[in-house]
């Protein structure tokens, strides 16, 4: 997408690309993600350079690497998503367990809707599972506010919003 890489004084955000496949394939098995997210399928190597490339080529979803500045290795990830159900993308998040609790992911999702809300006039959702109590705090600490219930893939998700005349 050739966005331009976004910093804070701990973090810097990069689109995601192949080279970053050893991370993703990492990232992916957590336990969180597969919980929260859901499992992929990616195993081996190969399996996540090529499910990088399939995100990079839909023009509908746009993953975001979040490294450390001071030693330039990954730790999450801060995706925007134009889900087919919802009028407006949403953004989500995911990082390594080792990584939790720091901040990390407060203050890359802050870079990110700040540069989201720069560039477009229009709302912006996100979706989590109603016992995702640490997602559920993050999107409020964010600014998102709870709108509804949906059901979708048969679970119940929490749906919230930000628009961008309160950001």
């Amino acid at each position: 997408m050739g966005v331009k890489i976004l910093r804070s004084p701990r973090l810097y955000v990069n689109d995601l690309s192949p080279q970053d496949a050893p991370f993703l394939l990492e990232l992916l098995n957590t336990p969180g993600f597969i919980q929260f997210i859901g499992d992929r399928g990616v195993r081996t190597l190969k399996e996540a350079e090529d499910f990088s490339i399939k995100l990079r080529d839909n023009p509908a979803i746009h993953y975001r690497v979040v490294f450390l500045q001071s030693t330039n290795i990954p730790i999450g990830i801060i995706s925007i998503v134009q889900r087919d159900y919802l009028p407006q993308p949403d953004i989500g998040f995911a990082f390594l367990p080792s990584q939790s609790g720091m901040g990390y992911a407060y203050e890359a999702a802050s870079l990110v809707l700040d540069d989201y809300f720069a560039n477009h006039k229009a709302p912006i959702f996100a979706t989590t599972l109603e016992h995702n109590v640490r997602s559920i705090s993050l999107l409020l600490r964010l600014g998102l506010s709870f709108e509804r219930s949906i059901e979708r893939d048969q679970q119940q998700l929490q749906l919230y919003k930000k628009d961008p005349w309160n950001h």
